[in-house]
């Protein structure tokens, strides 16, 4: 394999993060095999769970996640399907990136070569956050491999994300490196994950994730930023789309996200997700679970 990116700002602290994340996997609360996909991007990570016969669904990482948010739906949604919880390529998490996405196509790219070394043809998705923009790009681009869409609180995608942008990208990302300063990266994450309550594993990985990256607390190497579709983009998305926002939702107001997606997407069921934030699925996963199983089972 060509020389791996520099995803983690010192091996000491890959170290630690790698600690933390198979700490949160000592308590799946499925069996689970990891399986590792070659791509022309690099080495992506997977934690596939349930029969290996079953129809499979795809499970999209928010931007510089992991696997690890899907604790909470893996075990449902393994019962019936075979669940591929993935580690998106170049964020932080255990898959190892030679090279960089830098566009829609290059993230495309990647997608085929994971459904193909996973001998997918057709599959369910489902994403969170960046990996809810992902999910839909993917219908959008590879219409004839996905089946239905999950969109839980999808960056971007249907409207434009200022709060995001306000009170986490330029605190975090733009200025807490120049003055390197931590506890503004945390702040920022604060304000998005809104005093929900972690588990003691999940939360040390959370935490130590979002300090770790190179260069200092960049959370991917890959520069594909979720964005608005054009209208005549979700025009095109024929997939059955179900899209969950989490009441406590702070980078846009829920009701313009479900306004304009009802307006465009022509088959599209949204539900606001009582007593949840950005990651609904893991801090409302009975309501979550819920509608996404009756919704793959329609």
């Amino acid at each position: 394999m060509t020389d791996k990116l520099r995803t983690f700002w010192s091996p000491e602290l890959e170290k630690q993060f790698m600690e933390a994340y198979e700490e949160v996997f000592k308590g799946w609360p499925v069996p689970f095999d990891d399986l590792i996909i070659l791509t022309r991007y690099g080495e992506t990570h997977v934690v596939a769970s349930g029969s290996p016969d079953a129809t499979p669904v795809i499970l999209l990482n928010p931007g510089g996640g992991s696997a690890a948010i899907w604790r909470y739906i893996v075990e449902p949604l393994s019962q019936h399907y075979r669940t591929y919880a993935v580690d998106v390529i170049g964020e932080m998490n255990k898959s190892i990136s030679v090279k960089s996405m830098r566009n829609d196509q290059e993230f495309i790219e990647w997608m085929c070569d994971l459904l193909d070394g996973l001998h997918i043809k057709q599959t369910h998705i489902v994403g969170n956050s960046n990996g809810g923009f992902f999910s839909l790009l993917t219908a959008l681009f590879l219409p004839e491999r996905i089946n239905k869409v999950v969109l839980v609180s999808p960056a971007a995608t249907f409207v434009q994300m200022w709060a995001w942008w306000f009170h986490l990208m330029i605190p975090a990302h733009m200025i807490a490196p120049i003055i390197h300063s931590e506890g503004m990266v945390m702040n920022a994450y604060d304000w998005l994950w809104q005093d929900f309550p972690k588990d003691p594993a999940y939360a040390k990985l959370h935490k130590i994730s979002k300090i770790v990256g190179y260069p200092r607390y960049r959370p991917t190497r890959n520069s594909v930023t979720p964005r608005v579709f054009k209208d005549e983009e979700l025009r095109k998305i024929h997939n059955p789309v179900l899209l969950l926002i989490g009441d406590h939702e702070v980078i846009y107001k829920p009701e313009a996200v479900f306004q304009r997606a009802k307006q465009l997407v022509p088959d599209i069921r949204t539900f606001l997700v009582p007593d949840a934030n950005h990651c609904a699925q893991y801090t409302a996963p009975d309501f979550v679970n819920q509608k996404i199983l009756e919704f793959l089972a329609e």
